[in-house]
Formats: C-alpha cells, structure tokens, sequence
C-alpha cells in the first residue's frame, strides 16, 4: 500500500524520507548496471531515478525497442528487474520531454522532420528556435498516445502495487522552459486557436474592447491580425493574458498525459518538474525560478500530480543560500497540500566543471533543505556516463561532475551524501514525521513573475520588476528574516478563497506599483479580520495591466508624497540606512521611519485596520550591510514575529518538530571558518548549555527527545549519529565528532551503554545513560549490552 499524505510518502504504513539518484541507464553499459545501483545503495539512497527517452527508443517511427534488441543499453526491462532486485524504489520519467542533453531533448528526429505543422512557432511563422513542439497538436498527442502505449505497460507491470519498485511517474520536463529562456510563445494555428476560445470564454465581446482599448468586432479576427505586432495600447494587457492562457494550456497538456497514462494502467503518484535556476560564474541564483512556478501554478493543481523543483544553486555561500529557501517556501505554497516538498532533480553536479562544485554545497543544500521541510530528494545526476551512438548534444561525454563516475569511481562528494544518507536512515520515520517550525509566512504572488515574455513595450516595465523584486524579495527581507533565523513559509496569493488568520497570522508581502484588484482586496479582508500585514517596499496603485486600482491605498487612508531615488533613512534608532528608493507618506501616526533630508519624510508607519495590522515598509533595499540585521528584526518585532531561537553566533538554525516534544535542530554554517554558540530554544538551553561548534561550510542534525527505537531513546545529542545497527544481542551506534567532547544522553530500559577507553559512562538512573566521547577518531562507536 502507498500513500502520499501529511507531507510525506508512506509505503507499507512506514514513513518514509526517498534519498535518490539520477542513474541513466542509456548511458551506462549494461554489465555495469547493478554494480552502480549497489553503489547507490553504499551511499545510503533508497531510490533510483531514470529518463525513458522516447527519441532513443524510438529510433525510428514504428521501431520501438525496450528490450534491447537493437542495443543493450536500450533493455528497459532488465534495468527495472534489477532495482526491483536491489529494493530500491525507482521514480521514472518517460518523457514525452526528457531534456537530459539528449538530441531534440527526447523528441525523435523523425517527428520533428516528418511532421514541421507539428511543431510550435514564432510571430513570424517560422520554426520555434529550440524546435519545441506545439504542445497540444493533434499529430504530436497521437504520436505521444502511441508511445505511452508501449512504454506505459511496462511500467505498469512495474508498479509499486504490483510487487515492483516503481512509485512515481513523471509526466514531461520543465514544461515551459523553452518558451521562457528564448522569450518566445507557441504562435501556431492551434495554440492561436486555443487561445481565442480562452479570450472569449473569458470576455464577452464589449468586455474585451474595453480591456483590450480596441475596436474590434471579433476576437478571432484580434487573435488572427494583432497578436504577433502589438501595439502599446494594449501591449501589457495582451502579454498579461497571454501568460495566463499559457498556464491553463500547460496544465491541459499536462491533464492529456495524464489521461493517456492513466488509461494504460499507470496508478502511482504523478510528478511535473519546475525550472529556473540560472548561472552566475562561481554562484548560481534562484532568483528566476519562481518564473517556473507561476508557468506551471495551474499544472500544480490537478489532482494526484505532485509538484518537484530543479535546485541548481552551483556552490552554496552566504551570498545565495537564502534562493533555496524561497524555492522551498515558494513551491510548498503551490503544491498539493499532502505532497512532500520534492526536489525531482536536486544538483548532484554540473554539466561542465565550471562552477567547479564542492563537497560542502552539496553537504549544505541537503542539509538546509531537509531543515525546511523536504521529504524527497533526488541527486541529478548520481552516475555520470556516455551518449551511446551519439545521442548527445554535448558529445560523448556526459559526466556531469556526478558522485559516480560511469564505471564507478568515486568523487569527493560521494562521501558527503554518503554520510547524510547513513544519518536519513537512522533518523528516517521520527524525521519524516517531523515538520518544521515556522514563525511567519512570506507570500508568493506569481503574477509578479510572469516576467517570461516581453515585448517591445513591455520590457522595461518587466525588467524593472525583476530588479526590485531581487533587490527587496531575493537579497533583502527574505535574507534579513532569515539571518535572523526567523523562519517561513510561503503562502500563494492567488490560492483560492480569503487567507485564514488563524492559518497565516502575519504576512510578508513584496509589492510593486501593480498588484490585481482581487489581490488587493484579498489583503484588505486579511487585515480587516485580524491579520498583522507587512507591505513592502511601495503601495499598489494599478492593476496588473496598467489601470488606476487603489483598492489598498484606500483602505489604509494614506495620502503618498512621492518617491525619491538613493538616499538615507532612519528606521526606528538604526539612523543613516543606506538604500535604494523610498516612497513617502503623508502620515505621522505610527511612524517609525523618515528620510535623512530636510523634509523628515515619513517612508515607514505601522497602524491598526479592523482587526488586524498594516506595516507599510516603505524602502527599497538590500540586505547588504550587518547593521541592517536590526532593522528587520525590529520589523518582525512590530507584527509579533520572532525567532524561537537564540544563538550568539551568525549560523542558521532551525528546528523540525516532532509530537509534544521530540525535535531536530538543524545548524548550518555557510562561511569557512568554525563558529561556537550555544543554542537557546523558547525558555530552555539545548544540549544542557553546552556549546556547540558548527564546522566551517558544514552543518550539524543534532537530536533531542527522539525515540530511535520503541526501546531506546536519544534525549540529546551533539554528534550525528550514522548508524544503528544489532548483531549478537549487541546494540553499534556510530557517531561522527566535530566537538572536543561529544555527548549523548539516551534513555533505555533494555540497553546500557559499554565504557572503553574513549567513551566514559554516567548512569543517572532510570534506565538514563551520559555518554561521554573523548576519541582522535572521526568515528567512534557506541556499544549497547542487554540490561
């Protein structure tokens, strides 16, 4: 039995944390399939995950090889029996899209050939540049039908119910990323088409020329002659809704797979991918990603499909681990609610080997995911390989600087995942329980990032938004809250009905000079029925197409003065702020902000609305200077957020919860250097006051109250503990030092602890055991007699 529920996956009524692999087995000789699955396993992963490349397998139109008839790589049928022989569970990806840098990203050649009307299209007319399809062209979806036809049924038989490995299928890849990066749509007949039939089932005719500023008297005849030169009148109007059109069509295209799946068979859960990651030499950001989520807001919300993001964040520093974050809180508020948060492709290296990754990011973006909630990790890729028969966009190389190479050789950061692979296992059900503690919510409004096409007209205003949006979103509060260890998560303004203050007390949302009236009054009723607001850093004053709408400035009853450019203000007693912009009020009541100018214009006031609180954060800036911590945390202060959490040292701390009182605590240190701080929790101090050294670009999952076994318990401990295993009426806890003395407490009525020379005993009584360790070893191990 399986069932995705509270967040988690639970197969056989045990829950369960998937810590997968990519593992092409395409790219790997046959022989050396299973040696590299029991690697996997070596590593701690309990999943395998695959593409299936419809355009490899169909070699040619009607010749379908899965067996391996035409070549042995191609014996999907094997590959599957042997994970299934190995007890690993397996996610599998049949496309139609793959990506994978395979030619035509899994698409065959032969479609793309025989078929050109199939395919999507420019203004122009001409071939889409990166020759995606038209995703709902009849041609493709009959070519597509008949693919599944003969893929489906192997993976049906496959399935977890059956006895078989398979728990997941993924329906296409990153659907929408290629209209994204060449800021190109579908302009085929089809999609035109469909997209008249979105227009007029949304506005009658008298509707749509007042919305539109045009004259026309038919849709279709707008569609046919104006779509592809629009002209500035309506250029913004048409983008807008062209965006949201594509959101209803990728969700419908994504519903058609789902169907042709489901009629072969296919019964375990379904996942869609999310792109956005883009490079920055030595960082990647996630600044972009949010794009992916708001093409693919409407995919999310079919049923039984889970959402899963692609993190490439390149090596991990201070400077961006707050991108994973927001990726986290952000596609948590667009998934479906029992889902766990997934990372479908989670960086397990690079294509080339620049940004040169190092085993610390992949140690720290594990670790700081699992501490926001992720129950579901697949390393892309885990074995590198070879493009066989030159399959390959790149070459014939595809080694992606993974944790194994094609043959098995070891990279250094297969021991990192090595070692929080072992930690998963011993902490797996009390873990996957677990959720973490959130403190308030940062919202996600996914109209503010569908900045994927521009037009002439519309360009400026859209880079314009990308700026402010990194400048205060990506690099300024969410960094602020979150180097205050304030933690959040993400709540999706375009969710269906009001938000419900007993479920979001406080909200953070970022606004730019646009924000759709039903928003706007979504966030008026929030504050009017008891919510505490932060708006930042200007008040809306249209709707998302340009027109007059100031349903919030209104309600708030403020006149506003003006902006300025650069400049210093003085927020509370932090004076001399640097920032970019502010934007000015003619209020004094509640004001805790003002310009450093002649004038003391107010550019910050808080003040009570109905039930509820408005915190107006006038200020565009950066989180770039220290100083700035305070005022962010002074801002919290103000709608009654604050960290549960007190540590003296700059790390970043969080905790998932378990039950009345068990609990993990997660510190990560993404500078170089080691820090020590002691770690306070609401009114107590962890550990027993003991000071705890975080390691410089590592991180430490440290327990406290968590039952490791129905007869032993770890009350608190400052080591990692990577395994537990029993043998000869012996119990073996291997623990890894990072403190000079590590120390664990456990509680058992049917174990006690064995002294030796490195490990020192106290019994406190009870069945209650100190564990103290004095060791030159890395690794030491506890041995648990019989009482």
């Amino acid at each position: 039995m399986m069932e995705v529920k509270d967040e988690k996956m639970i197969l056989n009524g045990e829950e369960v944390i998937l810590f997968g692999g990519e593992l092409h087995y395409f790219r790997v000789p046959k022989p050396e399939w299973r040696n590299r699955i029991r690697q996997a396993k070596e590593a701690g992963l309990n999943m395998i995950s695959t593409y299936i490349p419809w355009g490899i397998h169909e070699y040619e139109e009607g010749k379908i090889d899965l067996s391996g008839t035409s070549r042995e790589e191609l014996d999907l049928i094997s590959f599957l029996e042997i994970v299934k022989e190995e007890e690993m569970y397996c996610l599998v990806r049949p496309g139609p899209y793959v990506m994978a840098e395979v030619i035509d990203h899994g698409i065959p050649t032969w479609f793309i050939e025989h078929y050109p009307n199939a395919m999507a299209k420019t203004e122009e007319g001409k071939v889409h540049p990166t020759r995606v399809v038209s995703y709902m062209h009849p041609t493709y979806l009959e070519k597509v039908e008949n693919w599944y036809k003969y893929v489906c049924p192997i993976i049906e038989r496959f399935q977890w119910h059956h006895g078989g490995p398979i728990i997941m299928f993924q329906l296409d890849n990153e659907v929408g990323m290629f209209h994204w990066v060449t800021n190109q749509g579908d302009f085929s007949s089809v999609t035109l088409d469909l997209f008249t039939n979105y227009l007029e089932n949304k506005y009658s005719l008298s509707e749509f020329k007042e919305t539109f500023h045009v004259e026309d008297n038919s849709i279709a005849d707008f569609v046919e002659t104006k779509i592809r030169q629009p002209q500035a009148l309506y250029s913004m109007t048409l983008k807008n809704e062209f965006s949201l059109f594509m959101r209803v069509h990728y969700r419908q295209y994504i519903e058609r797979l789902k169907q042709l799946a489901d009629s072969e068979g296919i019964q375990v859960p379904y996942v869609i991918n999310i792109h956005g990651f883009d490079t920055v030499d030595h960082l990647k950001r996630g600044t972009k990603y949010p794009i992916g989520l708001s093409q693919l807001v409407e995919v999310a919300k079919i049923d039984g499909v889970m959402a899963a993001g692609d993190y490439y964040i390149g090596n991990i520093e201070y400077d961006n681990f707050v991108d994973i974050v927001l990726a986290n809180a952000f596609t948590k508020s667009i998934q479906w609610k029992e889902q766990p948060l997934f990372s479908a492709e989670f960086q397990g290296g690079s294509i080339p080997d620049r940004p040169r990754l190092q085993p610390s990011t992949f140690d720290l973006t594990t670790r700081l995911c699992i501490a926001n909630g992720m129950n579901a990790a697949n390393y892309y890729m885990f074995v590198g390989g070879e493009n066989f028969g030159g399959i390959g966009i790149l070459g014939r190389r595809h080694e992606w600087q993974a944790p194994l190479t094609m043959m098995g050789e070891k990279r250094a950061h297969f021991q990192v995942i090595q070692h929080l692979g072992h930690m998963l296992r011993v902490y797996q059900q009390p873990l996957a329980r677990s959720k973490p503690e959130i403190h308030t919510h940062l919202a996600f409004y996914p109209d503010y990032f569908m900045t994927e096409f521009s037009n002439q007209f519309t360009a400026e205003w859209d880079k314009s938004l990308q700026q402010e949006r990194e400048t205060n979103l990506f690099n300024g509060l969410a960094k602020g809250l979150r180097v205050n260890n304030i933690v959040y998560d993400g709540f999706n303004l375009l969710k269906d009905g009001n938000i419900n203050v007993a479920e979001i007390p406080s909200l953070w949302v970022f606004a730019h000079e646009r924000m759709d009236g039903k928003v706007q009054r979504k966030l008026m009723d929030y504050i009017e029925t008891g919510g505490e607001l932060v708006l930042f850093p200007v008040i809306p004053t249209k709707d998302m197409n340009g027109e007059p709408c100031t349903v919030l400035k209104d309600y708030m009853d403020v006149d506003v003065k003006g902006t300025e450019a650069g400049g210093f203000v003085q927020v509370d007693d932090v004076d001399n702020v640097k920032i970019d912009r502010m934007e000015t009020y003619d209020i004094q009541e509640g004001a805790f902000g003002w310009a450093e100018n002649e004038e003391k214009s107010v550019v910050a006031f808080e003040k009570r609305l109905g039930k509820g609180k408005l915190v107006m954060f006038g200020v565009s800036m950066e989180f770039d200077y220290q100083y700035k911590k305070e005022i962010y945390r002074n801002l919290a202060a103000k709608i009654g957020v604050k960290s549960s959490i007190r540590v003296e040292a700059e790390v970043d701390v969080s905790v998932r919860a378990e039950g009345r009182d068990g609990m993990f605590v997660f510190l990560n240190n993404f500078d170089e250097y080691e820090k020590e701080t002691t770690v306070g929790y609401r009114n107590n101090q962890l550990f027993d006051g003991k000071a705890i050294t975080v390691p410089g670009k590592g991180g430490l999952l440290l327990p406290i109250n968590v039952q490791l076994r129905v007869d032993l318990s770890i009350l608190y401990a400052t080591a990692e503990i990577v395994e537990l295993t029993e043998a000869d009426r012996k119990l073996a806890m291997m623990i890894r030092r990072k403190q000079g003395q590590e120390e664990i407490v456990l509680q058992s009525e049917n174990w006690r602890p064995e002294q030796n020379g490195n490990i020192q005993i106290v019994d406190t009584g009870a069945g209650e055991y100190r564990v103290l360790i004095d060791s030159p070893e890395e690794y030491e191990t506890i041995e648990l007699l019989p009482v």
